[in-house]
C-alpha cells in the first residue's frame, strides 16, 4: 500500500513541476505527509507571486462552509490565467456532499484543492463516488 500511495504522489507532483494541474484535487489519507505536500505545492507554485493576491484563497473547514467555498471556485479570475482554492483541515466539514455538484462541472480557471487529513473518505458516499 506505501508504495502505490508513493506512485500516485509521484505522478501528481510531477504533473503539477509540469505545471499540468487538475481542476480538481481531493487528498485525503492517513498519511498526512502526501496531503501536506501536494497541497502545499500547489499553493507555493500554481500563481506567480503577484498573481496570489487577487486569485489564491485559503480556507480552514471549520470557518466555512461549502457553499462558501462553491461560490469563491465559481469566480474568474482576475489578470491570471488561473485561481487556486485550498481548503484546509476538510476533515471538519460535517460532510462533503455539498461540493457533489461542484465536481460534476468544475470551473476549468480554478484549481479547487480540498484537503482531509487523519482520514480517508468514505468510499459509500455520494460525494466519493462522484470525484472518482
Amino acid at each position: 500500500m506505501a508504495t502505490e500511495l508513493s506512485n500516485q504522489y509521484g505522478k501528481i507532483m510531477q504533473d503539477l513541476k509540469a505545471k499540468r494541474f487538475a481542476p480538481i484535487y481531493i487528498l485525503h489519507g492517513e498519511e498526512t505527509f502526501f496531503v501536506d505536500a501536494i497541497s502545499s505545492y500547489i499553493e507555493q507554485h500554481a500563481l506567480n507571486e503577484s498573481e496570489k493576491g487577487f486569485n489564491q484563497t485559503i480556507f480552514y473547514a471549520k470557518d466555512v462552509d461549502p457553499n462558501q467555498v462553491i461560490e469563491a471556485a465559481r469566480r474568474f479570475p482576475m489578470m491570471a490565467d488561473k485561481q487556486v482554492i485550498i481548503v484546509k483541515e476538510a476533515q471538519g466539514f460535517k460532510n462533503l456532499e455539498g461540493f457533489e455538484k461542484y465536481l460534476l462541472k468544475p470551473v476549468p480557471s480554478t484549481i479547487l484543492v480540498i484537503a482531509v487529513k487523519g482520514k480517508k473518505i468514505d468510499k459509500r458516499t455520494k460525494f466519493y463516488k462522484e470525484a472518482a
